[in-house]
C-alpha cells in the first residue's frame, strides 16, 4: 500500500468527520491497521500535512488540526476576501458560454446535495466560476482554506438542514452574473460564506470539543 493510498483514505476519513478535530494518529497504530511499516505511514501523514489537515509536532507526533472559533472565522473571512476577488475577475472576462457552463455545473452540484458527495458539488460550483480568473496560486489558497471548512463542518455541523438556502444562493449567484451585476453576486457570495461561518460556529459551541 502506498503512501499516497493511505493518504487518500485517510483524508477521506478527515473530511467525512469519521475522524474529528485534534484526533491523534500514531504511526504505530495506523501501520498495524494498513499492514504496513511506519515508513509509507510517515509519508501519508506528511502528504496530510502538506494539505494542512493535520499537524505533525516533534514531541507528541500527529494529530488532525484543531481550530478554535477565532480561527475558523478568520478563515472565512479570509475566504471572503480571496474567493469575492475571484470572482469579480471572472465575472469581467465571463462569456455566455462559461455562465452555461456554470449553470450546468451548479445543476449538477444541485443533486449532490444532502448525500455524502455535497462538498464536492459544492466545490466545482464554486470553482467553475474562480477558473476563469485565471489565478492559479489564489484558487489553490481558496481549495485549502475550503479543505479546512469541510473537515470542521463534517465534524461538528449537519448540512442537509441548510441545503435549501445554499443552494438558493448558488442559483442567485448564476442570476446575478447571467444579468451582469457583479456587485450582486458578490453579495450573495459573501453572505452565503458569512452564513456557513455562523452556522459552524454555532454548531462548535453547542459541541464543545
Amino acid at each position: 500500500m502506498t503512501p499516497e493510498t493511505i493518504a487518500s483514505q485517510l483524508r477521506g476519513e478527515l473530511m467525512s468527520g469519521l475522524l474529528r478535530p485534534g484526533a491523534d494518529l500514531s504511526q504505530v497504530e495506523l501501520a498495524q491497521r494498513f499492514g504496513v511499516s511506519r515508513i509509507p505511514i510517515r509519508d501519508a501523514l506528511r502528504i496530510l500535512a502538506g494539505e494542512g489537515l493535520i499537524e505533525i509536532a516533534a514531541n507528541r507526533g500527529a494529530r488532525a488540526i484543531s481550530l478554535t472559533p477565532a480561527e475558523v472565522r478568520e478563515i472565512y473571512d479570509l475566504r471572503i476576501l480571496l474567493e469575492g476577488d475571484c470572482l469579480r475577475r471572472a465575472a469581467a472576462v465571463m462569456t455566455p458560454a462559461a455562465l452555461e457552463e456554470i449553470d450546468r455545473v451548479r445543476l449538477k452540484s444541485d443533486l449532490d446535495a444532502g448525500g455524502p458527495d455535497w462538498a464536492d458539488g459544492d466545490w466545482a460550483f464554486h470553482r467553475a466560476i474562480y477558473q476563469l480568473a485565471g489565478r492559479q496560486r489564489q484558487l489553490a489558497m481558496i481549495e485549502a482554506l475550503r479543505r479546512t471548512c469541510v473537515l470542521f463542518v463534517s465534524a461538528y455541523a449537519t448540512m442537509p438542514a441548510k441545503k435549501p438556502r445554499w443552494l438558493g444562493e448558488h442559483g442567485a449567484m448564476v442570476k446575478h452574473l447571467r444579468r451582469g451585476d457583479t456587485e450582486q453576486a458578490l453579495q450573495v457570495l459573501e453572505g452565503h460564506l458569512d452564513g456557513a461561518a455562523k452556522h459552524l460556529l454555532a454548531h462548535m459551541k453547542a459541541s464543545p470539543g
